[in-house]
């Protein structure tokens, strides 16, 4: 006859499983905290003076190790907790089942506890350590570094063995071993900004802004100009006096100034220039080839960041585009570049009408100005 579990015996093994659950817990959670930390918040602490923070950094810094110790911890905890589990807890459990000679007591018994442990091992040991290490991944970190620390030099024997082992493997595959960091990539960014948003934490505008930012090294120059059509520009050979009143009421900073043909771009009129000569002369008695700068040209298929660079290194506000065949095509100014990025900037004098108006269900009237992008 089989004897009946004693329960000494028995608390003594759910005492223990209890314990490895818990350990198992607080590699879990402290794996979640530290991965989940604000790497610049922690460098500011660590600026500060805390302790913790600079040892957190260090643990950022070797992720491969950190997670190496990590993965011991719990690989270690989980074994000792299934083989205590195989070898008391489904004894106990087969002897209790043996009681009512229900056949395959052992195997039974095996499969009930190894389902009861792993339910456990789940919800109490990893998904609910997790959940709270994301909430409160700060103050878990904290608190987990120094014990972290300490166990990562006990395992450093494990963690050699298995870096070495993954190595090899790498190896065998054709994989290169300094290749395994993922680089993040823009469609990522953009896919966190787009959660952010769905949560609050981004506001549309602050989305459309980093979007736009990611967006500005793909457009071309030509995307954004103000086509030659829509230019107010000057002919250097017709009378002051025709132009007089043009100059003065149309609240222009810089003038393109050509001579002849409107593709012979010879100057930028700065009106801050006009002004400061009329005030000497008098406004008719201006000489505006004088006091011309020199213009910037650019072919229009310039990519925008690389315009924008160079327009802040030349320290000019307009760039003159040219087209393939070195024609006059449009300009595109620093206003026009910022505009890309933070949205339209309206002054006191910008007009601007709707671009689409509806007539009726079936006619609208659209700016012609208008881009595809922005119609469709």
């Amino acid at each position: 006859m089989e004897t009946d579990p004693e329960p000494a015996n028995l608390t003594s093994q759910l005492i223990l499983i209890v314990i490895l659950t818990l350990i198992n817990a607080f590699f879990a959670s402290a794996e979640m905290a530290i991965v989940s930390l604000n790497k610049n918040k922690m460098k500011i602490l660590a600026e500060e003076g805390n302790k913790k923070a600079k040892l957190l950094l260090k643990l950022m810094e070797e992720p491969t190790k950190f997670l190496s110790t990590i993965q011991v911890g719990i690989t270690l905890a989980g074994f000792f907790s299934s083989a205590s589990a195989a070898t008391g807890l489904s004894g106990d459990l087969a002897q209790y089942l043996n009681r009512f000679n229900i056949p395959y007591s052992g195997q039974i018994a095996l499969i009930i506890v190894t389902i009861i442990l792993s339910y456990i091992t789940l919800v109490f040991g990893e998904l609910f350590p997790k959940r709270v290490a994301l909430q409160k991944s700060e103050t878990i970190a904290m608190i987990s570094v120094m014990p972290i620390l300490y166990i990562s030099k006990i395992t450093v024997p494990f963690v050699k063995l298995l870096s070495a082992s993954t190595n090899i493997l790498i190896r065998l595959f054709g994989l290169e071993i300094d290749g395994l960091d993922e680089k993040v990539s823009k469609e990522e960014i953009k896919s966190l900004v787009e959660v952010g948003q769905e949560h609050g934490v981004i506001n549309e505008t602050e989305k459309e802004m980093i979007n736009s930012i990611f967006d500005f090294d793909d457009k071309l120059a030509d995307e954004v100009m103000t086509p030659r059509t829509e230019v107010y520009l000057i002919n250097i050979d017709t009378p002051l006096s025709e132009i007089l009143d043009k100059l003065i009421e149309g609240r222009y900073s810089r003038i393109p100034v050509y001579e002849g043909q409107i593709d012979n771009i010879i100057g930028i009129l700065y009106m801050k220039d006009f002004f400061i000569e009329a005030r000497k002369y008098g406004f008719e008695n201006v000489d505006i080839r004088s006091i011309l700068q020199r213009p910037y040209f650019v072919p229009e298929t310039k990519n925008i960041d690389e315009l924008f660079k160079e327009l802040q290194a030349s320290r000019k506000h307009m760039a003159i585009l040219i087209d393939e065949y070195g024609g006059f095509s449009g300009i595109v100014s620093i206003e026009d570049l910022i505009e890309e990025v933070m949205g339209n900037i309206e002054d006191e004098y910008d007009e601007d009408g709707p671009a689409i108006k509806k007539i009726d269900n079936n006619t609208f009237i659209i700016d012609g100005m208008l881009s595809l992008d922005d119609f469709s």
